[in-house]
């Protein structure tokens, strides 16, 4: 057989006798039942190795094209262009797909449209002015710092640092974090502390831990977006508790203990999410005197709690609490990066006994490395630095928010300028529509965060969450002087109706 090799094409020997083999199979110049040269000879012939010739056999093989028999050599089984007279080859009969929406849970194909929505927040908008994010800005991160605390504790213990780690998390690493709460006034040692990958983790092994199908859990209204989908996965009867100024409405929710039984409460008491408000201390006493009277579970989230920037203190009811009760949540990932994932739950360690299980049964536990460097960085006194830069920032860029709203929003629309973080809450009067005002906005490329996210049921009228953690002053400015446009806007159009305030959330 005379096969004709480009030694200089690139195209790989035993590539192009299989296809030579092919071509000449197809054209019938070798028809079903014609042998092939034995290996050995047309090796010889061409003048490569055996093996060369070999793989190309197999690849012909391995197509259907030809079958190598003891005693018999390679034959052409069938042709590569197959006739009418030959048979098909014999193919796994199709079917459809699996449903995959009747295969979804039904927690989550309930709430499908929600969580899409919500796993595409955070995500930052190119371009425009992107008040969505509720994450650190980028550009305030301490890399440099960071880097240096990674090499060091991988240069001094990078071998026990890159091994698995206990579930609870790097010890020494919780006796910092245990340390840094009780400068905040919290009872708290590190056998109270497991280390989680971030917040968000937390709260999941902490419903994992706690719940059962049809178990009732109190939440504020509105509340974080996040926590709604991880109730209804774990099958809970979300109960919402109206915000007032001072924090969740304790008359509604002691009508509720004394009517049903809660599993617990999840409230975020420094700067709530979406709301910015920071409950009072008679508020958190009396909620604290409320939890013991119906043995109620509290979860705190202190996600934001590192970032007060108006100078005053407020202890967190974890710190008010003498019966352990209250569990609490903690996270890097708005006062440094949250990139790392690093976050911490606090609870009795009868609780974290089983939570750490949970977490070894779901990831064995948060990078070593990772914990080992943030312990590094918080006692070089680098993240104490970086959170009084955040601060500085932060307040100097709510001043221009403040300036503005007051500025450029009508008279008939509320908002809320939080004493720390980096989230604010608007309300629309009635005769706004917020889904108008929403597209309109997007259109000038002004982006905020519907507040319907933030709600277990649709919200009566509108609203919406502004984020300035990663804008400046200048694009604050401009940014609200777009939206109080707008609602001037709409406010004029004649089929909108007579001004007059909605009945406020908060």
């Amino acid at each position: 057989m005379q096969l004709h090799l480009e030694r200089d094409s690139g195209v790989p020997l035993h590539r192009q006798i299989e296809l030579e083999i092919r071509s000449r199979i197809d054209a019938g110049d070798l028809r079903v039942g014609d042998r092939l040269p034995a290996s050995r000879r047309l090796a010889r012939a061409l003048g490569v190795n055996r093996a060369t010739v070999t793989a190309a056999f197999e690849a012909l093989a391995a197509a259907g094209l030809v079958e190598a028999t003891v005693g018999r050599g390679t034959e052409v089984i069938r042709s590569a262009a197959r006739t009418g007279s030959e048979p098909a080859p014999v193919r796994p009969t199709a079917s459809a797909p699996p449903d995959w929406a009747a295969l979804l849970s039904g927690a989550l194909d309930a709430r499908g449209s929600q969580a899409e929505r919500v796993a595409t927040r955070g995500v930052p908008v190119p371009g425009g002015f992107d008040f969505t994010a509720l994450v650190p800005d980028e550009a305030l991160f301490p890399t440099d710092r960071l880097r240096r605390c990674l090499d060091e504790v991988l240069r001094r213990d990078g071998s026990q640092l890159l091994q698995y780690g206990p579930p609870a998390g790097h010890a020494s690493f919780r006796e910092l974090l245990a340390q840094r709460m009780r400068r905040a006034g919290m009872q708290v040692d590190a056998d109270d502390v497991i280390i989680v990958n971030g917040a968000q983790q937390g709260l999941d092994l902490f419903c994992r831990a706690l719940l059962d199908a049809g178990d009732v859990v109190a939440v504020e209204s509105p509340t974080y977006a996040n926590l709604l989908p991880v109730l209804r996965l774990h099958r809970a009867e979300i109960h919402p508790l109206p915000m007032t100024p001072s924090g969740l409405d304790c008359d509604r929710l002691e009508s509720l203990l004394e009517a049903r039984p809660v599993k617990f409460l999840y409230t975020m008491p420094h700067f709530q999410n979406p709301t910015g408000i920071t409950s009072t201390l008679p508020h958190r006493k009396r909620l604290l005197e409320i939890a013991a009277r119906h043995r109620l579970t509290i979860l705190e989230d202190g996600y934001e709690e590192d970032l007060r920037w108006d100078g005053g203190e407020m202890l967190p009811l974890r710190a008010l609490d003498d019966s352990g009760r209250v569990c609490y949540l903690g996270t890097f990932s708005k006062g440094l990066v949250p990139g790392f994932r690093i976050g911490w739950l606090v609870a009795h360690r009868d609780l974290l006994v089983h939570i750490a299980h949970l977490k070894r049964t779901t990831d064995y536990h948060t990078p070593l490395v990772l914990q080992a460097a943030l312990e590094e960085f918080c006692r070089r006194g680098d993240y104490d630095a970086h959170l009084r830069r955040l601060r500085r920032t932060y307040r100097t860029r709510m001043a221009a928010a403040t300036a503005a709203f007051e500025k450029h929003l009508p008279p008939d629309v509320r908002w809320r300028v939080p004493q720390g973080g980096y989230c604010l809450w608007v309300e629309l009067p009635a005769r706004i529509p917020v889904d108008e005002l929403l597209s309109r906005l997007a259109r000038d490329g002004v982006h905020v965060t519907p507040g319907r996210h933030f709600f277990a049921n649709e919200p009566e009228f509108g609203c919406f969450r502004m984020s300035i953690s990663r804008t400046n002053e200048e694009q604050i400015e401009a940014g609200i002087g777009i939206l109080g446009r707008h609602l001037r806007d709409l406010a004029r159009e004649p089929e909108r109706g007579e001004s007059r305030l909605a009945a406020p959330y908060v």
